[in-house]
């Protein structure tokens, strides 16, 4: 959704008999009524997660840019997209929720958690959501990956949640990412397929 004009443009028509060179972008009823303070909710689905090569495979997922401040104007050259969040009734900004599935899955000789290592990344602008950088190293959640397969399988771990919030979220920045690296220490031989369901709310 574009968010470049947020009270959207004049009233087709003519002006003082005059034809307008260009149409007028229609009102953004969700924009214009952002003073009411409603709450934001992204729902990512669920999407499959493919590592390569089969030597020592990677994979590497990426949330969509959010707007965590769309209270405020963005005003630029060209159109740009980014996901709007708004704030809650409560004042809180929201959370991503994460659910990496597929941890207990077995795909040839190893599992999903087999030599797993996994690193996460905040990618963020205060201005442009086209101008993204990193704003920390990534960091090693592999922890919370860990799976006991020496449990009953009805019992066993099948996959792990996550919850991010944008670094400052009492007060956040305007555009924010998240990014996760997959690595397996390991020669597979069939690629390995995690389930991944997301939302933010």
């Amino acid at each position: 959704m574009h968010w470049n004009f947020p009270y959207g443009g004049k009233t087709a028509g003519y002006n003082n008999g005059v034809e307008p060179s260009a149409p007028q972008k229609p009102l953004n009823e969700l924009v214009a009524n952002r003073q009411k303070n409603q709450a934001g909710m992204w729902n990512g689905g669920t999407i499959t997660l493919l590592s390569s090569p089969l030597n020592f495979p990677t994979a590497e997922w990426n949330s969509p840019t959010f707007d965590l401040r769309p209270d405020l104007p963005y005003l630029s050259q060209g159109d740009s997209s980014s996901t709007p969040v708004y704030r809650s009734k409560t004042g809180d900004w929201g959370s991503l929720w994460v659910i990496v599935e597929g941890l207990n899955k077995q795909f040839g000789a190893w599992y999903g958690f087999s030599a797993l290592t996994v690193k996460m990344q905040e990618f963020a602008s205060p201005i442009d959501p086209t101008r993204l950088v990193a704003i920390n190293n990534p960091v090693e959640i592999t922890g919370e990956f860990a799976t006991d397969i020496a449990q009953p399988l009805a019992r066993q771990k099948q996959g792990t949640m996550l919850q991010f919030k944008a670094t400052n979220d009492v007060d956040p920045i305007r555009y924010w990412q998240v990014r996760m690296y997959f690595s397996w220490n390991i020669i597979a031989t069939t690629p390995i397929q995690l389930q991944i369901q997301s939302a933010y709310y």
